[in-house]
């Protein structure tokens, strides 16, 4: 409650009041009147604030009437007993009647005091000691000395050179702006900066830093006026208004009182200020790694050995690297990996040929994937080569050699050499000079590359007869069950 109690007094006539009640005491306006035994049989004098505050402090209360030629006192005493309020007692429910009473009472009550001011300044004026000091001020010779003095300009200008020594001495004397003693640290988009004299001054809607004018050229920080800032202290957040104010004195508004270890963290990237304040800070700083691109090589058994083509052209990237900096004291004290990016590289993309139209004798087949329509496919080689076939024939092999007693000639059907590899054909099945790649129908034995250079009289249909060196080779091959795989011949 800010009031305490009713006061009423007596009805008074208003001459009685401004003969008997009112004068002016040291700049306080007095009341003597008598006050409601019922409430305080020993109050007789009631001191009211200067006459200019009583005049507020009425109009903020709701009167009722004052009559012209009677005043009564009506109203509270507030719970410090500083003043008393004027009011009415009588015919309360006219309350346009009486505040029009009350404006007559008060501007009767400051005429009274106005007019013994009035009559105080006319008596010292003509009191002898005003009329000595204005005769001394306006004697002849003191004229004529100061007129010279205006008009010597050496006179002007030590009174210049004085009143400048004057105000500079003044501002050199005034007492340096609040300034804060913790280490602030500045966080913007490009991450946190231990704020020092190499700081730049920045102007930001809500947030000046400037320098002092003082000799340590210290930072100050303005926090401009009516934006809300949010301050994190110890884990407890609190939110103010500022009002254009130091940092020192908005956190002193906010009842922060920084410890000795403690840093103060002004973030700028949003649109409003934020501030934290730790003895320990953690912040998160990226680093951007160049990257070069991945060749990747992939076969094609379709592309013949030693051919190649680029799928796609690399390009180089960069991996960003993040990293947890702990702050004390302005100090990075430990930093902590916490993660990279996807690397933006991107891998150039070959292609090469591993097809050939022969491999060597001791190179076996690793795998067949033949077509998606049946008809021919890819023979992969454990050498990593790959050799293509238009079609594959079941056939029963037997072996020959040439020379000795049963030994057939050195020279083919087609006038060719034997060899390693001379196949004999029936060239109705098998024309002459076709390639072939030769292993059993189980796999167990691989004969290997071959040429239908030569023919049998008893050759006839899917028969296949295999040139070996030598006769026992001949019997270890014996008679077997082939798959003769038709290799398809390079393009001229």
């Amino acid at each position: 409650m800010l009031f305490e109690r009713l006061v009423r007094v007596q009805i008074v006539g208003k001459a009685q009041l401004r003969a008997q009640l009112f004068r002016v005491d040291e700049g306080l306006l007095v009341v003597s009147a008598l006050v409601d035994a019922h409430f305080d049989a020993d109050a007789v004098h009631v001191a009211a604030v200067l006459g200019h505050h009583v005049a507020g402090m009425v109009g903020g209360l709701g009167v009722g009437e004052v009559v012209v030629d009677l005043v009564v006192i009506h109203g509270v005493v507030p719970r410090n007993n500083a003043a008393v309020c004027v009011g009415v007692l009588m015919d309360e429910g006219i309350v346009r009647r009486g505040v029009r009473a009350v404006g007559y009472w008060l501007a009767w009550t400051w005429d009274a005091v106005v007019t013994d001011q009035k009559q105080m300044y006319q008596d010292f004026l003509r009191s002898r000691f005003a009329r000595n000091w204005h005769a001394l001020f306006h004697a002849p010779a003191l004229v004529g000395f100061t007129a010279a003095l205006r008009n010597n300009w050496l006179v002007r200008f030590t009174g210049m050179v004085a009143l400048t020594a004057a105000i500079f001495v003044g501002v050199s004397l005034t007492p340096a702006a609040p300034t804060l003693d913790a280490i602030c640290i500045l966080v913007e988009q490009d991450g946190p900066q231990v704020v020092s004299q190499n700081t730049e001054e920045l102007d930001r809607d809500y947030l000046s830093l400037r320098r002092s004018l003082g000799g340590d050229k210290a930072m100050q920080y303005i926090l401009q006026p009516g934006y809300t800032v949010t301050v994190d202290h110890a884990g407890q957040v609190t939110t103010a208004v500022s009002a254009g104010e130091r940092l020192p004195v908005f956190l002193e508004r906010c009842g922060i009182s920084l410890g000795d270890d403690e840093m103060v963290e002004l973030n700028l990237t949003g649109d409003q200020l934020s501030i934290r304040i730790s003895g320990t800070l953690t912040y998160q700083h990226f680093v951007t790694v160049e990257t070069d691109y991945e060749i990747k090589r992939t076969p094609d058994p379709l592309m013949d050995k030693g051919t190649e083509t680029v799928i796609r052209k690399g390009v180089s990237g960069h991996i960003i690297e993040t990293y947890e900096d702990t702050v004390v004291r302005g100090e990075v004290v430990s930093t902590r990996y916490v993660g990279a990016s996807h690397d933006t590289s991107h891998a150039e993309l070959i292609r090469y040929g591993t097809r050939v139209y022969e491999v060597a004798r001791d190179d076996t087949i690793d795998r067949v994937v033949p077509n998606a329509d049946g008809e021919g496919g890819i023979l992969y080689f454990k050498s990593g080569d790959t050799m293509t076939y238009s079609k594959t024939l079941t056939c029963s092999s037997t072996a020959y050699y040439s020379g000795g007693e049963k030994g057939a000639a050195w020279t083919t059907a087609v006038g060719a050499k034997v060899g390693i590899g001379t196949i004999a054909v029936d060239p109705k099945v098998i024309p002459y000079y076709t390639k072939m790649f030769i292993q059993t129908t189980n796999g167990s034995r691989v004969y290997g590359m071959g040429t239908a250079l030569d023919c049998g009289g008893a050759i006839k249909g899917n028969i296949v007869d295999l040139w070996f060196p030598t006769y026992g080779d001949c019997r270890s091959w014996g008679r077997r069950a082939v798959t003769v795989y038709i290799l398809d011949k390079k393009a001229s």
